[in-house]
């Protein structure tokens, strides 16, 4: 082999290891991983996922970690019922970085885990269309959206398979994300309805609110499915960073 045929042998083996060095970031000392075959796993995840929080209120760029202070939604848009429409964009959620860890379920045979959350307060704003019907009540405007909502509990069914990159490297992927909420109590207030008409839209916006739980049967699907994609698309970036073997050693 000739001296240029081995330097650029040599070159091709030095780029393949820098790629592959670079597709796998280490893990930070803040992200505490747990032996799959530890006693009490799933409770030594719980406690590992409660101690992201601070990092999760702030973010961490470097690890593709954004702040959930506010968590900002996608747009939104959904008919609940043949007689309503409803759009919601520039959604700001405060509070998301305040959840409890109430259950966790891990099954990595199927890449399958249920995660049970508390959230004592969440707050929104945003801007908002609707059209239609709510409460047998016509409705009709645009504007500004906020709501306030107390004792949320979330129900998370996420699944996710294993897969190797283009280095080689077996990682997780999330491939559907499906978060159920309830509310115990909250207020919500649609601005601007009926464009500007302020005793209709009291009326409206007072019907909502004493018919609460009723309005969130319409609303809720809404909410639930922009924080599902959100945080599907959070928590990919941040498995996505590391090997199968790095997040679930002994697995």
């Amino acid at each position: 082999m000739t001296v240029l045929a081995k330097a650029t042998v040599l070159v091709v083996l030095l780029v393949e290891v820098t790629i592959g060095a670079e597709a796998l970031q280490d893990i930070p000392e803040f992200l505490h991983i747990c032996q799959v075959q530890q006693p009490q796993y799933e409770t030594c995840v719980t406690n590992s996922i409660n101690d992201l929080k601070p990092y999760l209120k702030v973010g961490v760029p470097e690890y593709h970690i954004p702040s959930l202070e506010p968590l900002k939604l996608k747009t939104i848009s959904a008919s609940p019922s043949n007689s309503l429409t409803m759009h919601a964009n520039d959604i700001n959620v405060y509070g998301a970085s305040n959840f409890e860890i109430n259950k966790i379920k891990m099954d990595l045979t199927n890449i399958v885990f249920n995660v049970d959350v508390a959230l004592s307060n969440i707050a929104i704003d945003g801007k908002y269309e609707v059209d239609g019907k709510i409460l047998l009540l016509p409705i009709h405007g645009s504007g500004p959206l906020s709501g306030n909502f107390s004792e949320c509990i979330g129900a998370c069914k996420i699944k996710g398979e294993r897969f190797f990159d283009e280095n080689g490297v077996e990682k997780i992927r999330i491939i559907d994300f499906r978060m159920k909420i309830s509310v115990g109590k909250g207020s919500i207030k649609l601005d601007n309805l009926f464009d500007g008409e302020q005793v209709l839209g009291d009326v409206v916006n007072s019907a909502i609110n004493n018919n609460f739980q009723l309005f969130m049967r319409e609303f809720s699907p809404l909410l639930e499915m922009a924080l599902s994609d959100a945080f599907q698309d959070i928590a990919d970036k941040i498995i996505q960073q590391f090997s199968f073997s790095q997040l679930f050693p002994g697995a």
